[in-house]
């Protein structure tokens, strides 16, 4: 089970991801390396079972994780 903060920052990513945010950009946001940025992407990709980055952010949108 993901903490709340963690939770929260998924979302901030995924919502990044999806306005087409490069991953720089999103590394300056988090104050994070462009590479920890990846790995985030890789395992979102993993727990969500897609095989894009489209995919999960469409998955994202279609589960209601950003229906707050």
């Amino acid at each position: 089970i993901l903490k709340t903060s963690s939770l929260l920052r998924v979302k901030k990513s995924i919502k990044a991801v999806g306005s087409g945010a490069e991953f720089k950009e999103i590394s300056e946001q988090f104050f994070s390396s462009v590479n920890t940025v990846e790995t985030h992407r890789k395992n979102i990709l993993l727990k969500t079972v897609e095989k894009t980055t489209t995919g999960a952010v469409k998955y994202a949108i279609e589960s209601g994780l950003f229906g707050d």
